[in-house]
């Protein structure tokens, strides 16, 4: 009864409510855009058939390979095979479809609500708050924080300038890139880029360093929590940061398998936007957290 009366208590805060719902909204996505995808993917994959207006007797070609004519009617008056060009309409479609269904990818819908899900059960169903607070105390970091004898504004708001900085500066100009990338231009040198690296080559250099910034800022922000004495997960702030760290993961994995699979760069984009609403989510439970609401 009492772990049940903590659990009712956890989801009737506003914030974790809040947080069940951005989970609910993206798992009923996922649930409605994979069969759609699915759908699309074979219907444009599926070979186009057409009938001859002068025979019933006709050859058919699959046009996802490319193939430069479509059909071969027959006339019954002559043996010889006669081609039609492929139909302009016809090739719309198809190209319609596959862009629909690369648009539907369910990736972007899935990964969003398996990465909370996985930070959830990580901060709320396992030992890793006593084992981070183990290592950092054990380390003797706090009572270094506390030796310097900071105000107490900075002792509170200091993580959250530095990554507020980080996450402008460095994620947003990041995304920028990105869109700019995937609107063609990524073989433009980048503005501010110190090497002449490419907007392509800066949005991939600039997101791996601030996913490896904020993993650093995670663990400085907890330890000024510890410093002042605080419970370290007690806001879902640690469920939202947790999960951009295991998000900018997925990313990078996407930016490998684009090589590969250029399909996934439309993912690979929505998701990148899809994370950065959940960076800014992210970062009002921290002004929340901060000001003690």
């Amino acid at each position: 009864p009492a772990a049940l009366r903590t659990r009712r208590t956890y989801i009737d805060h506003p914030s974790h409510r809040m947080l069940v719902y951005l989970v609910s909204f993206f798992v009923i996505s996922a649930s409605v855009a994979t069969p759609a995808a699915l759908r699309t993917r074979s219907i444009s994959s599926a070979p186009v058939r057409f009938a001859s207006p002068h025979s019933k007797n006709f050859a058919v070609r699959d046009t996802t390979a490319n193939s430069k004519f479509v059909a071969s009617p027959l006339r019954s008056t002559d043996s010889a095979t006669h081609t039609l060009p492929r139909r302009k309409s016809t090739q719309s479609i198809v190209a319609k479809a596959q862009e629909v269904s690369e648009q539907r990818s369910p990736v972007p819908f899935i990964a969003p609500p398996v990465a909370l899900a996985i930070a959830y059960g990580l901060v709320k169903a396992s030992p890793l708050e006593g084992a981070l607070t183990g290592f950092i105390e054990g380390g003797g970091y706090p009572e270094v924080i506390r030796s310097f004898n900071l105000p107490e504004f900075l002792n509170q708001w200091f993580h959250a300038i530095n990554m507020a900085i980080v996450a402008t500066a460095m994620g947003g100009y990041g995304t920028w890139l990105g869109f700019e990338t995937k609107a063609g231009r990524g073989n433009e040198e980048a503005w501010g880029a110190l090497n002449g690296a490419t907007k392509k080559e800066l949005h991939a250099q600039l997101m791996a360093g601030a996913g490896l910034i904020f993993a650093a800022g995670g663990l400085g922000g907890v330890t000024f929590m510890l410093a002042m004495n605080k419970a370290v997960f007690e806001s879902p702030h640690a469920v939202t940061g947790l999960a951009e760290l295991l998000l900018f993961s997925t990313q990078a994995a996407l930016a490998f398998a684009m090589k590969q699979n250029p399909e996934l760069r439309k993912a690979h984009a929505l998701l990148g936007s899809i994370t950065m609403t959940i960076l800014a989510f992210h970062a009002a439970l921290g002004i929340k957290l901060g000001l003690g609401v």
